[in-house]
């Protein structure tokens, strides 16, 4: 039909329009952070791309049912402006003929959220994180950018160049600070012309080896220090490993998730549940765009966005409280499908509350009349 076909081109193209704007907006702010990442030496900036490339699928699955939330009532807005919906309405369509004319766009877009967060965002967070083990099983001292101060364990280090064959800092400097049983602060300040990364074969360890410098210990509010003058200084450098972020309920696959529920693991649970909240937000928020988008051709179609988002946000946040709670065994999963009934009931109720407004006038006109018999 004309119409059907009208309505799945305009949702899709709007729909794909908002997400990309709104992917862009709200990557540019991961990629901030990200170069702040790499700024203190904690992340190649080559793998930028890549760390941002698989962290996409996490964003996208929350950010496509606001896209389509928003396109749904973009487009119906205009189709109000226009005065198209009364046209329509003359013509003997309902709005719930129209809601059976979007559900292809609705169903499509449902089953491309699915298929995010079942499988593509699970695959993407294990990928970077796997990205993020990997560059914190390599030496910090690797990334250290001259001319910078940067995080290399517990310390700041400042170099003031790299030497020709790059593998050498010169003019290095290193700050520590460390508590003293007493409550006082100790300050380790070191010096040296040239410093290296040396790994020992025989332990497996690595070092940072420091050559013809100075090391001085100091304390706050007092006047002696201890200097030491050195040759050759090495300090252990310690691989920033956490095995736990690999085994992240968010970087599992949904097979995994759903043999973890059975054993009862809430954190699975509270996984699982999410994972099957993301497709079910997108026809339920359209649900809900489509009454919202009615407006007075005098008033604009822009009039309802701001409540409207704000209404779509609300929905979003109480879902991800009641996982929370859900993971720290205060609620039952009962209450997340709850949440979703909640909006879908309010949903049904907005798109009917024209036809049971004119039932409700028709009755007490009839009751009158009735009345005026008597």
């Amino acid at each position: 039909m004309i119409i059907r076909r009208y309505l799945t081109r305009q949702l899709l193209t709007t729909t794909f329009a908002v997400t990309a704007l709104l992917t862009l907006i709200l990557m540019g702010g991961r990629v901030i952070k990200y170069f702040g990442m790499a700024a203190e030496g904690r992340l190649d900036v080559e793998l930028l791309s890549a760390v941002l490339l698989y962290r996409l699928p996490g964003f996208l699955e929350l950010i496509i049912p606001l896209g389509l939330f928003i396109a749904v009532l973009l487009v119906f807005g205009r189709l109000y402006i226009d005065n198209e919906i009364s046209v329509m309405a003359s013509s003997g369509m309902s709005r719930w003929q129209l809601v059976a004319f979007s559900l292809p766009s609705i169903l499509l877009v449902t089953l491309c959220v699915a298929g995010f967060s079942f499988y593509l965002t699970p695959h993407g967070n294990l990928a970077s994180e796997k990205l993020f083990n990997q560059q914190a099983n390599r030496n910090t001292f690797d990334m250290v950018r001259a001319g910078q101060f940067q995080h290399v364990d517990n310390n700041m280090l400042y170099a003031r160049a790299l030497s020709a064959d790059k593998t050498q800092l010169l003019d290095v400097t290193l700050y520590n600070e460390k508590a003293r049983p007493d409550g006082t602060v100790q300050h380790t300040l070191l010096y040296a012309k040239t410093a290296r990364r040396f790994f020992d074969e025989k332990t497996a360890l690595t070092y940072i080896e420091l050559a013809e410098g100075y090391r001085y210990e100091l304390t706050a509010g007092q006047l002696s220090y201890n200097q030491l003058r050195f040759q050759s200084y090495r300090m252990r450098l310690t691989l920033n490993v956490d095995e736990k972020e690999i085994s992240r309920t968010r970087t599992m696959t949904t097979a995994t998730i759903y043999q973890r529920l059975k054993e009862g693991d809430l954190l699975a649970l509270g996984e699982w549940l999410w994972r099957c909240s993301m497709p079910l937000i997108a026809p339920i928020a359209a649900l809900l765009a489509l009454p919202l988008a009615k407006v007075n051709p005098r008033q604009g179609r822009y009039l309802k966005l701001l409540p409207a988002i704000l209404l779509y946000i609300s929905f979003v946040v109480f879902i991800g409280a009641t996982r929370n709670s859900i993971e720290k065994g205060k609620l039952i999963p009962i209450a997340l499908w709850a949440v979703h009934l909640s909006y879908l009931v309010l949903a049904l109720l907005l798109l009917s509350w024209d036809g049971l407004m004119l039932r409700y006038r028709a009755w007490r006109q009839s009751r009158q009349a009735q009345g005026e018999a008597v």
